[in-house]
C-alpha cells in the first residue's frame, strides 16, 4: 500500500510540470517518467508489479507511468484474470519519454513449456508476426516483450509499411528469454494500380507494354514513371507516377474521343426500274 501511495504521488507532481494529450489517452511528460504498457486481447486483466496493483486492460491494453529517476523495488509484471492461469515475468524499466509494450497472452494451462521472446526493431513502428499472427507492433523504444510464447520453431516476419519485409525462423525455448532484432532498411519496390474510363485499354510503363486496363502492378521499381494508355477511338493518355517503396500508387485516367470513329455506311437508295 506505501507503494501505491509513493507511486500515486510522483503522478500527481508530474501533472504540475506538464502532460499532453494524445487521442484520449493523457500522458504525462514531466523528467524522468518512462511507460510501460501491457497489452492484452483480456479486457479487465488486472496488473500487478509484484503484489502492487497498477490498473486494468481497457481496450486491449493497460499504460501504466513510472519514475525512471527511481530504482524499482518490484522485479515482475503479473498479469490475473478470473478463469484463466496467472502469469508473471520479468520487469524492463523503460527509458524516460520512451515505451516499453508487454504482450501478456494467459491460458488455462501450464506456462512450464512456454518462453519469452524480447523484440526490438529499429526503427520503431515494426510488427512482428509469428507464423502469420501479429504479436504487435514495437513502440516507441522499439521494445515489445512478448510472454508466454509457446516452445517450438517459428516463422517470424518483421514489417513496415515502407519498408522490405523480413522473414526468418525463430525457435522459442521453454523457461528462456530470447531476444529477436531487425533494422529494418526501405524497400525498393512499391505497387501501381492503373485504371482508366473507359477500360480496356492498352497500358504502357515507360513505354513498355504491362497490360490492359483496369491492372494491377507489383514489385515497381521506386521513382518516377510514365504511364500511356491507348484505345482505339480515343487519344493517347499519358501521366506521370512517383512510386514509393513499399507503398500503393493508383492512377485514373478518363480518355477523351479521338473524333475519328469510322462513319457508318448508309445504303443506296433502290433504283425503280424504267416502266415500258
Amino acid at each position: 500500500m506505501n507503494w501505491y501511495i509513493i507511486l500515486t504521488s510522483l503522478v500527481v507532481l508530474s501533472t504540475i510540470f506538464s502532460c499532453q494529450v494524445v487521442g484520449d489517452e493523457k500522458r504525462f511528460s514531466s523528467p524522468g517518467i518512462g511507460y510501460i504498457e501491457v497489452r492484452s486481447d483480456l479486457e479487465g486483466a488486472r496488473v500487478y508489479f509484484d503484489t502492487l496493483y497498477m490498473g486494468h486492460v481497457m481496450n486491449g491494453s493497460l499504460t501504466i507511468p513510472v519514475d525512471t529517476m527511481v530504482k524499482p523495488s518490484w522485479k515482475n509484471v503479473r498479469m490475473e484474470y478470473s478463469g484463466y492461469l496467472p502469469h508473471a515475468g520479468p520487469y524492463f524499466p523503460p527509458e524516460a519519454g520512451k515505451t516499453i509494450a508487454y504482450r501478456i497472452d494467459l491460458g488455462n494451462t501450464s506456462y512450464e513449456r512456454s518462453g519469452m521472446v524480447m523484440f526490438t526493431s529499429e526503427p520503431d513502428g515494426t510488427e512482428f508476426l509469428l507464423n502469420g499472427k501479429s504479436v504487435g507492433v514495437t513502440p516507441d523504444s522499439g521494445i515489445l516483450i512478448a510472454y508466454t510464447v509457446p516452445r517450438g520453431l517459428y516463422v517470424v516476419n518483421a514489417q513496415r509499411s515502407g519498408d522490405q519485409t523480413i522473414t526468418d525462423e525463430l525457435y522459442v525455448d521453454e523457461n528462456a528469454a530470447t531476444t529477436y532484432s531487425v533494422k529494418m532498411s526501405p524497400s525498393p519496390l512499391g505497387e501501381l494500380v492503373i485504371d482508366s474510363t473507359p477500360e480496356g485499354g492498352d497500358i504502357f510503363l515507360d513505354n513498355r507494354f504491362t497490360g490492359l486496363a483496369p491492372l494491377v502492378m507489383k514489385d515497381v521499381p521506386t521513382g518516377e514513371h510514365t504511364v500511356l494508355i491507348r484505345l482505339s477511338g480515343y487519344q493517347d493518355w499519358t501521366g506521370n507516377a512517383s512510386i514509393s517503396g513499399g507503398r500503393s500508387e493508383s492512377v485514373e485516367a478518363v480518355l477523351v474521343s479521338s473524333g475519328s470513329q469510322p462513319e457508318p455506311e448508309i445504303a443506296d437508295e433502290p433504283v425503280e426500274p424504267v416502266k415500258q
